[in-house]
């Protein structure tokens, strides 16, 4: 595709929409845990235990992946090559935040393996709009 000229194909903007709800989504669990903390309905001890331990830059991490993840989804919509970058910030911050997660707390001993499976389809999401964005970029969908 020549730089701007031409229209970007269906199933890219689908893809690009599909992983900008994802992302409204993400910041919508965002502001449910700063807002509401472990005060929601169905919390146990162990989810206020856990809340109140985690370290302040658990927080940042937890912003940093969804914004650029939401941000590098909406430059893919806007056919910007930042997206790119964006997506690779975001795989990185999701590995940071649920890997320390999964290693330095007790979470599994205390809830089971089944905990990780919705991280782990966070971190495959993640992972798929990151190779979706460089695919677009390899195919000249991205200036």
């Amino acid at each position: 595709m020549t730089e701007g000229t031409s229209k970007a194909p269906v199933w890219f903007t689908v893809g690009a929409i599909v992983l900008i709800l994802w992302g409204l989504m993400g910041c919508a669990s965002l502001y449910m845990h700063f807002v509401m903390g472990p005060g929601g309905p169905g919390t146990t001890d162990y989810d206020r235990q856990l809340y109140a331990s985690l370290p302040t830059w658990y927080g940042v991490v937890y912003i940093v992946a969804v914004l650029s993840g939401l941000l590098g989804a909406i430059l893919l919509l806007m056919r910007r090559s930042a997206a790119v970058m964006l997506s690779a910030l975001s795989v990185v911050a999701v590995i940071i935040q649920f890997g320390w997660l999964f290693v330095a707390t007790d979470i599994i001993a205390v809830r089971g393996a089944w905990v990780a499976y919705f991280p782990m389809f966070i971190l495959l999401v993640q992972l798929f709009q990151l190779w979706f964005a460089n695919r677009a970029k390899g195919r000249d969908l991205l200036r």
